[in-house]
C-alpha cells in the first residue's frame, strides 16, 4: 500500500493490481487460520491441519505477490515435521478408502470401470462432433436399429421389418431408399441368394453406437437430411448434377477413425467375454484333463482277507481302474 501511494502515473496500474492480489491472498490466509483454530478447539485435528496448510499456502502467495521476504515458507516445513508417520499412513489409508468408495459408487451407477467411463465421455464428445456431418435422418437410425435386432430382410426387391428376430415372413415395409443408401455406403450388408437377412456391418455398428449417443445430431426426416447433404456438397468447381449425385450418397466413416475409436465396455460385457474366452480355451485344450496316473507298485500277492476288507469286488463288466479316460 505504501508503494502504491508513492507510485506515479506510469506504474500505478501495475502496483494497484499487485496490491489487490496481495490483499486478497492475505485475507484468505487469515480466514483459513481462523477456521483452523476453530476446528482445533472443536476436536477435529485433521480438519484443522488441512485449514492450516491452506492458510500457509495463501500467506506464501501474499508475500510473493507483494515482493516481501517469504517467511511463511518455513511454516510449511514446520507443520510437515509435526506430522507423525502414523498420521501420514492414516491419511493415506483414509484417502484410499474414499477412492474405493467413490469407484464402487460409480461402478454401481454406470456399470463401467474408470477407464471405460473415460472412453464413454470421449465417445460422447466424438458423437457430438461427427454425427451432425453425416446427413442421416432419424428414419435411417431406426432402419439400423431394426437390422441390428435381426428383424430386417429383403423380399421381392423391397426391405421388410419382421415381427420377430430371424423371421423372414410378414411384417411391414421399410423405406427402400434408406436401406439402399445405408448399404451402398457400407453400413448394412444385404444377404445374397437364400440368405435374405440385412445385417449391420462392423462400420455400421460403430456408426449406430455414435448415432444413439447423439440423436440430436440427426435430421428429423429424409427431406431435411437430403437438403443438408446438398448444402454440404456445394463446392467450387462442382456442377449441379455432381452436387445432386453426392447428396444421394452417404459418406462412409474414415478408416483411420474406425481403427482409433475405442468403444467403452461395461463390466457385464467384460465378464461375459472373459467367460467365453475361458470356455473356448477349455475346449481348445481338449476339455477335462485326466489326472496323471500314479505309478503302480510291483505285483505282489495280496492276502485274500485284505481284498474283502476294501469292499465288494468289481464285476467283470466294470471298467478297469487303470483305463484312461476317453479322448
Amino acid at each position: 500500500m505504501r508503494a502504491a501511494a508513492r507510485s506515479t502515473a506510469a506504474n500505478s496500474a501495475r502496483l494497484d493490481t499487485i496490491m489487490f492480489e496481495a490483499h486478497q491472498a492475505a485475507t484468505d490466509a487469515e480466514r483459513y487460520a481462523r477456521l483452523a483454530a476453530e476446528e482445533e478447539r472443536a476436536g477435529n485435528p485433521a480438519t484443522g491441519r488441512n485449514f492450516t496448510a491452506l492458510a500457509i499456502a495463501r500467506a506464501v502467495d501474499a508475500q510473493r505477490t507483494a515482493g516481501v521476504p517469504c517467511t511463511a515458507e518455513a511454516l510449511a516445513a514446520l507443520i510437515e515435521r509435526q506430522r507423525t508417520e502414523a498420521e501420514i499412513q492414516e491419511e493415506a489409508r483414509a484417502e484410499r478408502e474414499r477412492d474405493a468408495a467413490y469407484e464402487a459408487e460409480q461402478r454401481a451407477t454406470t456399470g463401467m470401470d474408470a477407464d471405460n467411463r473415460v472412453r464413454l465421455e470421449v465417445a460422447k464428445s466424438t458423437a457430438r462432433q461427427e454425427v451432425p456431418g453425416w446427413g442421416w435422418s432419424r428414419g435411417m437410425l431406426r432402419a439400423m436399429e431394426v437390422a441390428q435386432a435381426g428383424k430386417l430382410y429383403r423380399r421381392d426387391g423391397y426391405a421388410w421389418q419382421s415381427r420377430d428376430p430371424g423371421q423372414f415372413t410378414g411384417g411391414r415395409r421399410v423405406a427402400r431408399e434408406r436401406v439402399l443408401m445405408l448399404a451402398s455406403a457400407g453400413f448394412l450388408a444385404v444377404g445374397r441368394g437364400a440368405d435374405r437377412a440385412i445385417t449391420v456391418t462392423p462400420m455400421g455398428d460403430t456408426a449406430l453406437y455414435l448415432a444413439q449417443l447423439h440423436p440430436d445430431g440427426l435430421h428429423p426426416d429424409d427431406r431435411t437430411a437430403h437438403q443438408a447433404r446438398l448444402a454440404a456438397g456445394r463446392r467450387r468447381g462442382r456442377s449441379r448434377e455432381e452436387v445432386k449425385a453426392a447428396a444421394r450418397r452417404l459418406r462412409p466413416l474414415d478408416r483411420h477413425f474406425l481403427r482409433s475409436f475405442k468403444r467403452p465396455v461395461t463390466l457385464a460385457e467384460q465378464n461375459a467375454r472373459a467367460a467365453l474366452e475361458a470356455e473356448q480355451t477349455w475346449e481348445s485344450d481338449g476339455g477335462a484333463v485326466c489326472e496323471p496316473r500314479r505309478p503302480q507298485p510291483p505285483n505282489r500277492a495280496v492276502p485274500r482277507q485284505l481284498s474283502f476288507s476294501l469292499g465288494r469286488q468289481p464285476s467283470a463288466d466294470a471298467p478297469h481302474p487303470e483305463t484312461p479316460c476317453p479322448p
